[in-house]
């Protein structure tokens, strides 16, 4: 059953709880389940879920506004009107300043963060300076020097959170608060060690001024401030910062700039945030998340709105999007992995702008904005995508000297990081959301200038609402496992000794990404000939006698069932006894799903991959060495990609075009992940295989070359071959002109090419080593448990 948009919560509950009791095989159960009651947690959070799933979608109809910055709401107090200017020009800001000082003397984040001293720091002299331009405050004054003096020791600390650009902006604002006459409680020494480093620092910012800019308030009328007025934006700020721009306004008074800050605190009312406008970047954060939360499929509508705003934004080139690099960057693999037509180009012009390519650019970004970047980075698809290219070694070079150098503090952060240069092409959803869920902090910062949250974006309703799907689905995928082992037994492939046992390890590979629970078929389709795929390739690896590969050979020609006597021997009546009966039962579901028959092409496909591996044994006994062409379509027939896509997706619920396998699309889309595919296992296997004289694709470079080419090189060309097909396949899949296949359709190639990464990157796909294990326990056996104080 699909649930529609319009269902109510009530009846979404109702549904889910009778689906979760089905699926756990509970008292009433009808599939013959043991009975068991639903895990208490699994109830206690659906009874919460329609609540949550209300209020994520009220999060897209209501206005998303930033945390108030005490750092830049201190500049903008600074600012004096331009009347009296004995007055400050918004006292509203001062107003705002007295009100929040924190109990220790300080301003900063509330609730605060261990790592935020140094951040502290910085937005208390900012405050302080503020009262003391204007002679009020007294008592917050000598308050905020206190903590100053107390807490001076994280200004050089390197195990503390450093706000952007705070070796300019500290220094500098320290020189200002001692101009006004106030005893700064900090060692002369180290305040003479951070003025000499800055002006060190400013010194290389000599056109870079799209770097300055960000951090202008620090420079002060120097040379460098007719420069820097360059960067002025469309709605008068410079670089949307209200800070830089209330810094602009107290040396050059501007119409614009004083519009833009007055906007600022109507909408803000008595303080200001750390940037702004940021509507469009917080919007694209939730559709960010629902999406690694694994529940984008409940709030399609309102996500599909949110991306054809940002890509109106992308084709009408606006600031919001193309002058911030971190929304540039998250827009960017939004809009592309949605399908829409955006170009890197701008995303290089922008990375360009900021010099990044530089050691100094990389020090005036956030780790997030370099985070978003390398991801965006690794949807390179077409062949020649330099910049993106370049983005990718420098963002990967940069983040990995970060982890290696446990330079990223923030431990959330770092573990984010990890996983995404571990998982480049390509992530499996469920293993994502698992680790999503489990990151997930409701209290969750960021930091620029400044730290800062998005007070009503990261709620406790996500969470709640997204542990509870992944929980249900869990469910309802352990069910449908001990139905596959039911399968398993009644076609008695257990008996089959000399095979790898592969069961739990395929239905998990299909799962982990296709994880709907409404596509049951589909999955157990695709596991099924996993499972049979494997058995089949490892008779024919593990010298099976030649009689009984021939004998499966000659059944699929036929495709009768046959008699007992049909049989070469016990083995392959079971193999042969297996497959005929599960393609035929295919073949009837996707009868009863697409009103036609597909079971000849199901066959037919079997049967070139059958060959395609007699093939590969007739090369290596008669000692033949196949031409790399004649190597490649072997090889990507017997992959087993093939035998498990086709079934798969006439069994998504979407009717199919009649002629959709005979067609150039659903060839080309097979032949690159058969590529991509067979490629990585070769990379995998190459040493072995170069020993037993077995056909491989480095084994045919080296020999296609008579040993003019080294193995490294032969090495290097296979990993060129497998990108260039990655990056075709990817741009066919995420391509809607001139596509005649569905896009749910295409995303099954897609998830196969992720399948191989995935399997891959262990030293052997299917021997389950430790990590698969775990992998395979997260997301079909452990239930996620929500945190007793979101209870």
């Amino acid at each position: 059953m699909l649930l529609s948009p319009g269902v109510t919560f009530t009846s979404l509950r109702e549904h889910k709880i009778r689906n979760f009791r089905h699926a756990s095989g509970s008292r009433d159960s009808k599939d013959g389940f043991p009975e068991r009651s639903m895990p208490r947690c699994c109830l206690d959070v659906s009874l919460k879920a329609e609540g949550s799933m209300a209020g994520i979608k009220e999060m897209f109809g209501r206005k998303i506004n930033l945390s108030v910055s005490a750092y830049d709401t201190a500049w903008v107090a600074m600012v004096p009107s331009r009347d009296t200017p004995k007055v400050p020009c918004f006292p509203e800001c001062l107003d705002w300043i007295m009100e929040n000082q924190h109990q220790d003397g300080s301003w900063g984040l509330l609730p605060g963060h261990p790592l935020l001293v140094k951040d502290k720091l910085s937005c208390t002299i900012a405050c302080v300076i503020a009262l003391r331009k204007w002679r009020v405050g007294k008592q917050s004054v000598q308050r905020g020097l206190n903590f100053i003096g107390s807490h001076g020791w994280a200004a050089t600390d390197t195990d503390q959170l450093c706000p952007i650009g705070f070796g300019i902006l500290f220094p500098a604002m320290i020189k200002e608060a001692i101009e006004l006459g106030l005893d700064v409680p900090l060692d002369p020494v180290l305040v003479d060690h951070m003025t000499i480093n800055q002006t060190s620092v400013l010194e290389s910012f000599i056109g870079k001024e799209a770097i300055l800019a960000s951090v202008a308030e620090g420079v002060g009328e120097s040379c460098f401030w007719e420069a820097v007025k360059n960067q002025k934006r469309s709605n008068g700020s410079l670089v949307n910062s209200p800070s830089t721009t209330a810094a602009a306004l107290l040396y050059h008074h501007d119409k614009q700039s004083y519009e833009y800050l007055c906007l600022v605190l109507k909408e803000y009312s008595s303080g200001v945030p750390v940037a702004h406008p940021t509507e469009l970047y917080a919007r694209l954060c939730m559709v960010d998340a629902l999406q690694r939360l694994g529940v984008q499929r409940y709030f399609r509508h309102e996500m599909e709105s949110v991306l054809k705003d940002a890509d109106r934004h992308w084709q009408l080139k606006s600031e919001e999007i193309f002058l911030d690099i971190t929304c540039c960057a998250l827009g960017f693999r939004l809009l592309r992995t949605h399908g829409y037509e955006v170009s890197s180009d701008e995303l290089a012009r922008l990375v360009d702008q900021h010099k990044f390519s530089e050691a100094s650019g990389m020090q005036f970004m956030s780790l997030v904005s370099i985070l978003e970047l390398h991801k965006a980075s690794c949807l390179m698809m077409h062949e020649s995508e330099v910049a993106l290219e370049q983005i990718h070694t420098l963002t990967t070079s940069y983040l990995t000297q970060q982890l290696s150098n446990e330079g990223i503090l923030d431990e959330t952060l770092s573990k984010e990081v990890e996983y995404a240069l571990k998982n480049e092409n390509g992530t499996l959803d469920r293993i994502q959301s698992r680790q999503s869920i489990h990151l997930y902090r409701e209290d969750k910062f960021d930091i620029l200038k400044t730290s800062y949250r998005y007070p009503n974006l990261y709620s406790k309703d996500l969470l709640t609402f997204s542990l509870y799907d992944f929980n249900y689905c869990q469910a309802h995928h352990k069910a449908e496992l001990r139905q596959l082992e039911r399968w398993y037994k009644g076609n008695r492939l257990d008996q089959l000794k000399d095979t790898r046992q592969v069961l739990h390890t395929a239905y998990f590979l299909i799962t982990a990404d296709v994880f709907n629970p409404e596509l049951t078929e589909a999955r157990a389709a695709y596991a099924e000939n996993i499972i049979l795929g494997t058995i089949v390739d490892d008779l024919f690896d593990n010298f099976a006698p030649r009689e009984e590969l021939l004998n499966i050979i000659d059944l699929v020609k036929k495709w009768d069932e046959p008699s007992a006597g049909d049989y070469y021997s016990n083995r392959v009546e079971i193999f042969y006894s297996a497959l005929y009966k599960t393609l035929n039962e295919i073949g009837a579901k996707v009868v009863m799903q697409q009103g036609r028959c597909i079971k000849n092409h199901l066959v037919s496909t079997w049967l070139k991959m059958l060959e395609g591996m007699m093939s590969e044994l007739d090369w290596w006994e008669d000692g033949v060495t196949p031409t790399i062409d004649e190597y490649l379509a072997a090889a990507c027939e017997t992959i087993n990609a093939r035998v498990c896509i086709l079934p798969t997706i006439f069994l998504l619920g979407i009717k199919l075009p009649d002629d959709i396998i005979d067609g150039k699309e659903y060839s080309s889309l097979l032949q690159h992940v058969s590529i991509v595919a067979r490629l990585l296992n070769d990379l995998q296997t190459y040493k072995k295989e170069l020993i037993e004289s077995k056909p491989n694709c480095i084994q045919q470079l080296l020999l296609k070359d008579n040993g003019v080419i080294s193995e490294e090189e032969a090495l290097t060309k296979t990993k060129e071959m497998i990108e260039t097909s990655r990056r075709k396949l990817l741009q066919m899949v995420l391509q809607t002109k001139g596509s005649s296949i569905p896009r749910v359709c295409k995303d099954v190639f897609w998830t196969t090419s992720k399948i191989a990464h995935f399997l891959y990157s262990f030293r052997d796909e299917f021997s389950s080593p430790k990590e698969m294990i775990n992998h395979i326990n997260q997301v079909i056996y452990e239930p996620l448990i929500l945190p007793q104080n979101m209870g």
